[in-house]
């Protein structure tokens, strides 16, 4: 919906949280109506600032509509949120982030400190948040292998961060380099296996 294949997003985000679109609710009766429970709110490609305090504020709104109908919002985490944000912002995706932090190294306790703080801020504002969905070091964007780090190590950063609050990951195998392998189907593949391999001995 956030992407806008269709048309504009659905989601009014300068009119949140102050004013919350009928549309919402409409969108949330139809979800449930067919089983849906949970909703990610922004696309793969994510922008940082959904995570600033402001914004977080819209996206409770939001998770106030969907309760209503047992449907958990969800967001896409840019995994250099916890960086300062850059000077040159939405220029070939290099946003930068919304923290003051000069790494986003999922090593660094530094970083660990600001995702888990960052966390407990969401659930401060959305006591049933549903998790992260991320895309991580594909088509631009960044990840744990910008700091020579497997996606396991990635993902258990925030797996960390969010299983004091029952919080899940969902971490996107489709991973492009056309450099590394043209057959994409093969890579999704062979990365999601890997992924779980290293899941499954930490």
């Amino acid at each position: 919906m956030e992407r806008g294949y269709a048309g504009k997003s659905l989601w009014k985000w300068e009119e949140l949280p102050e004013k919350v679109d009928e549309r919402y609710i409409d969108y949330a009766r139809a979800n449930a109506s067919i089983g849906i429970n949970g909703v990610v709110l922004n696309n793969v490609n994510a922008d940082p600032r959904i995570l600033r305090r402001d914004y977080l504020k819209k996206v409770a709104a939001l998770a106030d509509v969907f309760r209503k109908y047992h449907i958990r919002v969800y967001l896409t985490a840019n995994f250099a949120a916890p960086l300062k944000p850059s000077a040159t912002p939405d220029v070939m995706k290099q946003w930068g982030g919304i923290g003051d932090l000069d790494t986003a190294d999922p090593r660094d306790p530094h970083v660990q400190a600001w995702w888990k703080a960052k966390v407990d801020e969401i659930y401060e504002l959305i006591p049933d948040f549903g998790g992260f969905l991320v895309k991580a070091n594909s088509e631009g964007m960044p990840g744990p292998q910008d700091y020579h780090c497997t996606h396991a190590e990635g993902a258990n950063l925030l797996v960390c961060a969010l299983k004091p609050h029952g919080g899940i990951v969902m971490w996107r195998t489709f991973v492009y380099n056309p450099e590394i392998d043209k057959d994409r189907i093969k890579v999704l593949i062979k990365r999601f296996f890997r992924l779980m391999g290293s899941l499954m001995t930490m």
